[in-house]
């Protein structure tokens, strides 16, 4: 299987929920990619539990999404945070979609909103630290 070349920034789009053209570090040290939250709140549907929170740059009030499991994780810091977990669509400047695990976290202390961890990127893609956006800027502009 060929791997696609990847820059240690681009930009993504997360087509379910109304997100477009945000910046994503590469992080080939984080097991598990991250999405900037805010407004945190859990109510239940259905019978399931869900979340509602607010990511700048929706157009949206709010995104919604269903728990697919929530834990303490151990930040880069090594202090140890409770998260909850969601999955959803990603795509690539390229086009290309991807079924994603993120957890949910504030970052807007971090310089990118997204982080794509080792877990999406193992197997298809292969990582060069030297360059960004070589999917491109805009959809299919690559």
């Amino acid at each position: 299987m060929d791997k696609k070349v990847i820059g240690r920034s681009e930009k993504v789009w997360f087509p379910n929920w109304g997100i477009e053209n945000v910046n994503a570090r590469i992080d080939t040290g984080a097991m598990t990619s991250s999405l900037h939250a805010e407004h945190i709140e859990v109510f239940q549907k259905e019978g399931e539990e869900w979340i509602r929170f607010w990511f700048d740059g929706h157009e949206g009030e709010h995104v919604e999404a269903k728990v697919v499991k929530d834990t303490l994780v151990k930040s880069s810091n090594g202090e140890a945070m409770h998260r909850y977990f969601v999955t959803t669509t990603i795509e690539f400047a390229d086009g290309a979609e991807h079924e994603v695990l993120l957890s949910l976290a504030n970052r807007s202390a971090m310089k990118h909103p997204v982080l794509i961890g080792r877990r999406l990127l193992s197997g298809k893609f292969l990582v060069d630290s030297g360059l960004s956006f070589v999917l491109g800027k805009k959809r299919g502009s690559a």
